[in-house]
């Protein structure tokens, strides 16, 4: 049939749902076939000029200006100095004051005395990461327009996990550098970026075996032979600063998977050599006070913990480590069932009423905000998001069964409730003005709106 005419598409072409396809000559320029078609033309006539040889060829750096750009970068924001005699006013200070909401695990003075000698590739690793977050955290104008320049160097420092099987001794301070890495990018809104380096951060710690240290089970997985062979840790403190890194990495990775809708790579499956049998952290100054005896063995900590036979009698005594990890299970477990609860099916009941007692008993086995000690802000921040998560928990399991009758009983409305309740026995709003990355994920910003802004 012929063409109606009509514009900007003619009726036979959007018929055919080829309207993107539709031209007409009489425009004010060419269309598009006519400019691929000239440009097929020029790129023909080249070659047949480049194939009778009658004109040299001239090759250029198609990326010159990316290069240039990334030498002038480095020639303004690196300094002379090796990088850890940068100042602490705007590197280390700056990092030092958040240092827990980035996921630092490390302890922090033998880290300082560590950094003050400068000594050890991976240490320089590390510090190429502080000093970003430094300048993101910086009040000072100048530093933080350098941030993409921190960035840019701190990433290509990074060492992939198959270079650290020639020096596994640095594996603990590259795994500390990636989930500082992955809380950047979170805290940015750059989600991929930062589940990249959780996954390093990951199988850093399953190749270095931190989730079976102190293990009461012999292990015989396939992962032994590619394990990472870590040096046995000089003191109790060490082995603290490892058994906290693995519960850090645990907690990134229970969270953000359930982010980025994937599996956790720490399925806790013993056939998958994932089997979490590593105690429960405690505050890194009781490593050096009251280390673990030196016999103690453990073994399915994760799922003794869901099953409630560890108890929380002690729970006010726990590390706040301790207690946000086992937050993260009960936010991540709920959430994984509500997905795929079936309430005309017994055996799902029963799974879920089960969950629910368990956070339940949870929730009321933590420690009160007004008894935190108002000036720790880790400590407090800590808290907050614990109870937090919690709430969260149970948002998240009952959603399914309250979404189409939600009345001011209900265990979702309840929950929100607690959390704004939280935040108001706070004395200072402004302690959270730097909170976990994943606040902002887990329903957990919303109850802020119900406060004015933080004062400046």
């Amino acid at each position: 049939q012929r063409c109606d005419g009509n514009r900007p598409a003619c009726g036979q072409c959007v018929y055919a749902d080829r309207a993107e396809d539709c031209e007409y000559l009489d425009g004010p320029g060419p269309t598009q076939n006519q400019a691929l078609e000239a440009d097929i033309a020029r790129l023909e006539g080249r070659i047949a000029q480049l194939t009778a040889g009658s004109t040299p060829i001239t090759l250029y750096d198609p990326y010159a200006a990316w290069h240039q750009a990334q030498r002038h970068a480095q020639n303004t924001n690196n300094p002379r100095m090796p990088l850890y005699d940068y100042p602490l006013a705007f590197g280390l200070r700056s990092f030092v004051q958040n240092a827990t909401e980035f996921g630092f695990f490390l302890h922090i003075n033998r880290f300082l005395d560590a950094q003050s000698t400068g000594e050890g590739h991976s240490l320089r690793i590390l510090l190429n990461v502080i000093y970003l977050l430094g300048a993101k955290l910086s009040n000072d104008q100048q530093v933080r327009a350098q941030e993409s320049a921190y960035l840019s160097r701190a990433l290509q420092s990074i060492p992939t996990v198959t270079a650290l099987r020639d020096d596994p001794g640095s594996a603990i301070y590259v795994m500390q550098a990636e989930v500082l890495l992955a809380n950047y990018f979170f805290s940015n809104n750059r989600q991929l970026e930062g589940i990249y380096h959780t996954n390093a951060a990951v199988s850093i710690a399953i190749a270095s075996r931190l989730h079976v240290m102190r293990s009461a089970r012999r292990s015989r997985t396939a992962a032994d032979a590619t394990a990472f062979r870590l040096p046995p840790p000089v003191d109790t403190l060490e082995e603290g600063e490892r058994i906290n890194g693995f519960w850090t990495v645990f907690i990134l990775d229970r969270c953000w998977s359930i982010a980025s809708g994937s599996a956790p790579a720490f399925t806790d499956d013993e056939s998958n050599g994932t089997q979490i049998d590593t105690p429960w952290p405690m505050d890194l100054i009781n490593y050096q006070t009251h280390p673990f005896p030196s016999d103690l063995r453990t073994m399915r900590t994760v799922k003794s913990f869901i099953a409630g036979t560890d108890g929380d009698a002690n729970m006010a005594n726990q590390s706040v480590l301790a207690m946000l990890a086992k937050a993260a299970i009960l936010y991540e477990g709920a959430t994984r069932l509500a997905s795929r609860y079936n309430p005309f099916e017994l055996a799902s009941q029963a799974t879920f009423l089960s969950l629910d007692n368990r956070i339940e008993r949870f929730k009321q086995a933590l420690p009160r905000i007004e008894g935190i000690n108002q000036t720790r802000a880790d400590a407090v921040r800590g808290t907050i998001f614990i109870h937090a998560l919690a709430h969260c928990a149970s948002i998240q399991l009952h959603t399914p069964v309250t979404q189409n009758v939600p009345s001011a009983n209900s265990r979702t409305f309840q929950a929100a409730h607690a959390a704004v309740r939280n935040l108001r026995r706070l004395n200072d709003l402004r302690v959270l003005q730097c909170v976990n990355p994943f606040m902002g994920v887990s329903h957990l910003v919303d109850p802020l709106f119900l406060f004015p802004p933080f004062p400046p």
